[in-house]
């Protein structure tokens, strides 16, 4: 009678008395050779993901992420020495479709999404040469790598405009009286303001990057690991907002002299050191030490080991299939040289009369434009600005879309940005969405309208013009773009500003078509 063995359930010990044949060394080396072999061909993309981690204290953390998931896959050396690899090779087809998304990404200058790209690139390749059942067993070191993406910038404004909100109704609940503007708030002691490095990223980065490790080390259940990473990314964003609180209580109970220099980071970290630590103190009474599934290895292999020349063939593979789409982004103007054409003043139209200045000292805060125009209006709608960039062969630093360009930045301790939404205004006779935003400061209420305009279509949508530019590089059609922006100080009886941008809207289009002669 044939003996039935359950492989799921045999433990470490007795799997890894069976003679090792099968052993993966040989594939993770080709895995290894091959994805260094991948980083290598689109260095420039690998050396953007270092270079913020050099200059982002947010994404230090990238340095450890690599040594922490080898770490992670030593761990399994068992697990592994009892699965045969033999290449996936239905994993290479993966390989290139990492590879067409990061050209098309790419060209669409969406940096962390080819940098995400690489990472999926570099993994589909250690799996396609390792094959799906050694995989299996370093899915977790694997998928670990992500968190060397240095992702989650775009959550700032969100961030700060929370933080903000439970400042300001945690002091008016502890009955200090608040005067708010933005994310600037005045209570009676002082004046303070909820910046960049207040929105707590780093801290739920760190929390996450953290649980995420933590549970999947002491956790066996899939709930219980959710369930922690879920509380690993609430907790952080609530222990922020307590510790802006407590930061502004602070300094306001000591008379602003507590809190309000370098101890005001000092407190700020502590108070999140100790947060995380209760945090992951907490989770450990639920740890899970009894042996479950995942300390049990399957049967081992006992087939023959694929030959060596398969994992050479499989990693050439992979390496071929990725750099093949190394220099398509310039095949579509993606490296064009960012040479913009001058923008010329406008001259009067409908009632608008051109004057020598403009008639606000602010201006947007958006960089890395081939040209710019800011210029001022009158009319009897009263006094009002036109600001226009250019931006053309965009790349990293020269790109119209980015977490860097916006109207006010968060760390601006003049202007504050307040009230955004989209209202329909007329361009060159065509109903479209602007986007209306308060920008306040030096006692000033400025109503500002912007939109994009890319190879004659116009939105207010960043993530729309992000995709009108890789639909114009795909189409060979190059990347000019124009921010538009229209302002003029608030009126109770008049838009001045709407006015304006209505106005030269028909001027601004021509120009636009000729500095831009692609677009049709």
């Amino acid at each position: 009678m044939a003996t039935i063995v359950d492989e799921s359930a045999i433990p470490k010990s007795a799997a890894t008395a069976v003679p090792r044949r099968g052993s993966p060394r040989i594939a993770l080396t080709a895995a290894l050779a091959a994805s260094v072999a991948i980083v290598a061909v689109f260095a420039d993309t690998a050396w953007s993901i270092v270079s913020i981690w050099i200059r982002s204290e947010t994404f230090t953390h990238g340095f450890v992420v690599i040594p922490i998931a080898l770490w992670l896959g030593w761990r399994k050396r068992e697990e592994l020495a009892a699965a045969r690899a033999a290449p996936w090779f239905p994993g290479a087809a993966l390989v290139a479709l990492c590879g067409a998304l990061w050209a098309i990404l790419t060209i669409g200058g969406v940096l962390v999404g080819s940098q995400f790209a690489l990472a999926f690139m570099v993994i589909a390749a250690f799996v396609s040469i390792v094959g799906l059942r050694a995989a299996r067993v370093l899915a977790f070191p694997l998928a670990f790598l992500l968190f060397a993406v240095p992702a989650g910038e775009v959550l700032v404004p969100t961030l700060i405009d929370w933080t903000a909100d439970f400042t300001v109704a945690a002091l008016r609940l502890s009955g200090v009286p608040v005067y708010r503007e933005a994310n600037h708030f005045i209570i009676p002691s002082g004046a303070w303001s909820v910046v960049e490095a207040c929105s707590g990223l780093r801290y739920l980065i760190a929390s996450l990057m953290t649980g995420v490790l933590f549970a999947a080390l002491v956790y066996r259940s899939a709930s219980r690991r959710i369930a922690f990473v879920a509380a690993s990314i609430i907790v952080p964003v609530f222990a922020n907002w307590l510790r802006a609180y407590m930061i502004v209580m602070l300094g306001h109970l000591s008379g602003n002299t507590i809190a309000v220099g370098v101890d005001h980071f000092i407190y700020g970290w502590v108070f999140f050191g100790v947060v995380l630590l209760l945090l992951f103190w907490v989770g450990s009474l639920w740890s899970e030490h009894a042996p479950a599934a995942s300390d049990f290895v399957r049967a081992p292999d006992l087939r023959a080991p694929a030959p060596a020349s398969r994992f050479t063939a499989a990693a050439v593979l992979a390496i071929v299939l990725a750099a093949v789409w190394r220099p398509v982004p310039a095949m579509f103007g993606a490296d064009v040289v960012a040479n913009g054409s001058a923008l010329q003043p406008v001259g009067a139209a409908r009632g608008w009369t051109p004057s020598a200045v403009p008639p606000l000292a602010w201006r947007p805060d958006y960089k890395g434009m081939t040209a710019e125009l800011n210029q001022g209006f009158t009319s009897a709608s009263g006094p009002a600005g036109l600001y226009v960039a250019q931006y053309r062969g965009q790349a990293r630093g020269r790109e119209m879309i980015t977490t860097a360009n916006a109207l006010v930045s968060p760390s601006d301790r003049v202007w504050r940005a307040e009230r955004r939404g989209a209202v329909e205004v007329s361009w060159n006779g065509t109903p479209v969405t602007a986007q209306r935003t308060t920008v306040l400061g030096n006692g000033t209420r400025i109503t500002v309208y912007s939109l994009y305009w890319i190879d004659g279509v116009v939105t207010s949508s960043g993530a729309m013009a992000k995709l009108g530019v890789m639909l114009s590089r795909l189409r060979g059609r190059g990347d000019d773009s124009m921010l538009v922006v229209a302002y003029a100080a608030d009126s109770a009886d008049r838009d001045a500003a709407r006015e304006l941008l209505e106005a030269y809207a028909p001027e601004l289009d021509n120009m636009f078509r000729r500095v831009a002669p692609r677009a049709r």
